[in-house]
């Protein structure tokens, strides 16, 4: 998985790259699809991403992301489809468009671990029905990415329900979704979420969380 960080992808090549399972946009050369696709896994000269329909081996795409250093581009060739997934040689050269100041690079910190979690519709903002199990990934301070056994349209809206503090009563807030995308090795679908309506004492637990389980990871070796 790109956490494992392989170290023939030099260091500052890393760091331009997107962040693991993060959605990016995709536009093939010469007349070809585009749309959004999930950043899978990342080798020494190669990276997965989940396939488009029309994508074809040979084909170039350009690549168009954010992750929490700035905003970046490239072209890569893809080298093969297989199923759900595609594969990418990897650019040698990537090009930063914009570099974010301090305040961004904090607002754009995201949490790299599983956070166990509840979800439920939402028509028209409005949570409805039953919490049933979900698990977020990804989780930043404006979005998380939320893994769930059904596909769901972008546009629609959820209410999630997750714990940040053991001492305080668990936060439920409104996602909606931007993207969606088959996850090929379980059948389950991650749905990319953008938080609506956050209020600055929520933006604060967030935060304050994700601090605490990076310092937790870091303290046990792992990044």
């Amino acid at each position: 998985m790109l956490g494992i960080k392989p170290k023939d992808v030099p260091a500052q090549t890393r760091l331009k790259l997107p962040e693991p399972q993060a959605f990016v946009e995709i536009a093939v050369t010469g007349g070809g699809p585009r749309g959004s696709v999930s950043f899978v896994t990342l080798t020494g000269k190669t990276f997965v991403v989940s396939a488009i329909e029309g994508l074809h081996a040979g084909r170039v795409g350009v690549f168009s992301y954010q992750n929490a250093v700035g905003k970046f581009r490239f072209s890569a060739k893809c080298t093969a489809v297989k199923g759900h997934q595609a594969v990418f040689a990897l650019p040698q050269r990537i090009e930063t468009i914009q570099v974010f100041q301090a305040e961004r690079k904090r607002a754009a910190v995201r949490l790299q671990a599983t956070v166990p979690g509840q979800w439920r519709f939402a028509p028209g903002g409005k949570g409805t029905g039953d919490f049933v199990r979900g698990a977020l990934t990804d989780l930043s301070r404006t979005g998380a990415s939320l893994t769930v056994d059904r596909d769901l349209k972008p546009g629609s809206h959820v209410e999630l329900k997750f714990s940040v503090s053991t001492s305080a009563q668990p936060l439920v807030l409104l996602g909606e979704i931007m993207r969606s995308t088959k996850i090929e090795a379980s059948g389950k679908t991650a749905l990319g979420l953008r938080f609506n309506g956050i209020k600055p004492e929520e933006d604060r637990a967030i935060m304050e969380f994700i601090n605490k389980r990076q310092a937790e990871r870091r303290s046990r070796g792992l990044g």
